[in-house]
């Protein structure tokens, strides 16, 4: 598969709020790095699982894709995240694939 179709698998299990399809499609030691900061926002299954658990508890929550754009191993989407607390967060999300698996996903967010 393609990194695009992974983002993309990835995204459909997201707003289905489907852990366990949404987490198959992460490597083990997958990390989720805030942009420009560099903080690791979760590290390893154990940690997206958990962060993802309690996000897909919102039931509002979704992702809308408004564009992408690929490059080498990157699926990179610009993206609207709503149902959160504080209102939509605009987004651009960059996913590492590799071997079929996120590897790391860089955000920068508005």
């Amino acid at each position: 598969m393609t990194p695009r179709q992974i983002a993309t698998l990835q995204l459909e299990a997201y707003n289905k709020h489907d852990l366990n399809a949404f987490c198959a499609l992460f490597s083990d030691d997958a990390a989720l790095i805030d942009m420009p900061s560099g903080e690791v926002l979760a590290e390893g299954m154990q940690a997206i699982r958990a962060m993802y658990q309690a996000r897909f508890a919102t039931p509002d929550l979704s992702c809308r894709v408004h564009s992408n754009n690929d490059i080498g191993d990157f699926a990179i989407d610009r993206e609207t995240v709503y149902g959160l607390p504080d209102g939509p967060v605009d987004v651009v999300a960059m996913y590492e694939v590799k071997n079929n698996l996120i590897q790391r996903v860089f955000f920068i967010r508005n």
